[in-house]
């Protein structure tokens, strides 16, 4: 009689082939299924039975996120207090709110899926027994220097198989045993299309004058501009007239800590951590886990390497400016750290949103960083006008497009597809990796089903490969010429006016820039993969209306053989405009004199902010 495996990731040799494999969700089988079982490495005959996955629910999905929410704020009083012993400083837990917040959103998360995932399967499976092979690793080799870092390695097979084995040795579940497979971590079958992804990177000689003018720009100016992308002109036309150096900054919150240059008293600070969060108590079982377990996940950043960033930091925190930046709070710990010390003088921070459509931005119902945003900023930009709290400021949308204007020069049917993430991390509105492949898997079909003179143009542009492959996948079924790859070269503006249809297959910014820009754009997505607001819902069933967006392949694949060969016709029909500007005005509101717009909020603020330091150091 064949014994039942629990199966937590896609490491084979986890798996017992010959038993029944139970796939904790769809991340285990992405990895083993395909071309594996055609080499004929998996045996055919391979037992899977398959686990229906926790957040696909919306109203449990809501209540999760309530629920973390609460969760994280408590978490972060505490770790911000423990941060301050370790560190011997006296920082409140809003400095701390601003180093640490996005990275234990992120982490409380991501542990937070694992735990339902697993509490959810044997809650269905309580009387069977059931197995699970190990492999015994050591959390050490898997501690990150910084919170970019960690979002890479919690997309690693072997990272989530130590943390579900940490789960079940804390849940100590009746109804599983835990065999150990004698497999040290080198020896380990890596597969992972993840080791490949090549981030775009700026050409050397870019930075290497960037790196020479914004040392001495970060000096001179009192307004900084920090990934902040707005078009090339314009910000130069912006920076000469509020009397600024242009400057990208790309490498002054890009450095890495040597380890030779830290104190032997650094080493000992995870093993504080770990002592002061060992004797809290708290009857919340998650709770419990997640403060015996957040030591060995913690990047250096916050604990072994936090003295040495500071130091290198202070000297430039020390004067007061206005930051205006879109990215790099999320992620950037150096930059994260700049922006808690230079708070102390009095700096500003103003946050620029960098997305627009029907799901994400602040007026989602689920958003990833929770309220983060608004309580670490002194003023957030929007490009949403329903907003009206003063800690919003409604300007038009920003993107790198936002000059393009469609003309007639394409002859591409492109489309444009966006990957879910192997293992979850954040809470969001939109689909899941179930239901990612799904949808790809429908794309694929559609595309075969078009008239042939259309399928011929079609390109594929995927956002970047983050654990699906859909790009290869893509190409291995219709062939090298219908891939249109992404790069900083090739750039979405140009797929654009290369294409005499684009289809987009996500409602967020891809999707408004091309109805910004006036190319015949459809929108095919499943409703109920999204929690959209009120008036996301009541602008998408506009939009279904006049043909724009579609909730079925085949509706759309009918519609799109009708009307190709005068698409342009289809498109400048006034009840397909209309619906156009209605999404424009609701979702990516772009005002005729955005330029003037930008360029007086940030004149005007960078003036008033100047006089105030003028006048503060003729009082001292």
């Amino acid at each position: 009689m064949k014994r039942n495996f629990l199966i937590t990731t896609g490491i084979k040799d986890t798996w017992e082939f010959y038993e029944n494999n139970f796939l904790l969700g769809k991340w285990c089988e992405f990895d083993i299924f395909g071309k594996e079982k055609l080499n004929g490495k998996v045996p055919q005959e391979t037992s899977t039975i398959k686990n229906a996955y926790h957040c696909r629910n919306g109203e449990k999905r809501i209540k999760d996120y309530e629920y973390i929410k609460n969760k994280i704020e408590y978490l972060l009083e505490l770790i911000s207090e423990k941060l301050s012993i370790i560190h011997k400083v006296d920082e409140n837990k809003e400095y701390w709110r601003v180093i640490i917040f996005s990275w234990l959103s992120d982490y409380t998360t991501t542990i937070f899926y694992r735990w339902e995932s697993i509490r959810m399967f044997f809650k269905k499976n309580n009387k069977e027994n059931f197995y699970s092979n190990f492999i015994p690793l050591n959390d050490s080799d898997y501690i990150q220097e910084n919170h970019t870092n960690y979002i890479r390695v919690t997309q690693r097979d072997e990272w989530n198989h130590l943390v579900f084995l940490r789960l079940f040795r804390f849940l100590n579940i009746s109804n599983l045993s835990l065999i150990e497979k004698k497999i040290t971590r080198n020896n380990l079958k890596r597969e992972s299309s993840l080791d490949t992804i090549k981030p775009h990177k700026h050409p050397l000689i870019i930075k290497l004058i960037d790196n020479i003018i914004s040392k001495f720009a970060f000096r001179f100016n009192k307004v900084i501009f920090e990934s902040f992308y707005f078009p090339k002109k314009e910000y130069i036309k912006i920076c000469l007239r509020c009397k600024l150096i242009p400057s990208k900054y790309l490498s002054i919150f890009d450095f890495q800590i040597k380890k030779n240059s830290l104190s032997k008293d650094n080493n000992s600070k995870r093993i504080k951590l770990k002592n002061l969060l060992a004797n809290i108590e708290n009857q919340d079982k998650f709770i419990q886990f997640l403060l015996l377990n957040i030591y060995k996940d913690m990047p250096k950043s916050y604990l072994e390497n936090f003295s040495e960033i500071k130091k290198k930091i202070l000297p430039i925190a020390k004067d007061k400016k206005i930051i205006f930046s879109m990215y790099s709070l999320e992620r950037n710990d150096n930059f994260k750290i700049y922006i808690a010390e230079t708070k102390k003088v009095d700096s500003k921070y103003i946050h620029v949103d960098h997305g627009a459509g029907l799901s994400g931005g602040f007026t989602n119902i689920i958003r990833p960083f929770f309220d983060f945003y608004e309580k670490v900023s002194d003023k957030v930009i929007i490009g949403n006008t329903k907003q009206k709290q003063d800690i919003y400021v409604n300007l038009s949308p920003i993107f790198p497009t936002i000059k393009s204007k469609y003309l007639k020069t394409g002859n591409n049917c492109s489309i444009i597809f966006v990957e879910r993430v192997k293992y979850e991390t954040k809470f969001h509105a939109g689909p899941t990796l179930n239901q990612t492949i799904s949808m790809f898997n429908e794309l694929t079909q559609f595309v075969n089903k078009l008239n042939p003179e259309i399928k011929s143009k079609v390109k594929f542009r995927a956002k970047e490969n983050i654990g699906l492959n859909s790009e290869n996948l893509f190409l291995e079924m219709f062939g090298k010429n219908s891939i249109d790859k992404a790069s900083l070269k090739n750039t979405y503006d140009k797929t654009m006016l290369n294409s005499k249809l684009l289809i987009i297959t996500y409602p967020e910014t891809a999707f408004s820039q091309a109805m910004y820009s006036n190319v015949p754009t459809i929108l095919i997505v499943k409703k109920n993969h999204y929690l959209f607001s009120k008036t996301a819902l009541n602008t998408f069933d506009e939009l279904k209306k006049s043909k724009i967006a579609f909730d079925d392949f085949d509706e759309a694949r009918i519609h799109i053989n009708r009307h190709w060969e005068e698409i342009d016709l289809w498109w400048k029909q006034k009840n397909v405009q209309s619906a156009k500007e209605m999404f424009l005005t609701n979702f990516c509101n772009v005002k005729s004199d955005w330029f003037k717009e930008w360029s007086d909020y940030i004149y005007f603020t960078s003036s008033n902010f100047i006089k105030e330091i003028n006048r503060t150091e003729k009082e001292n």
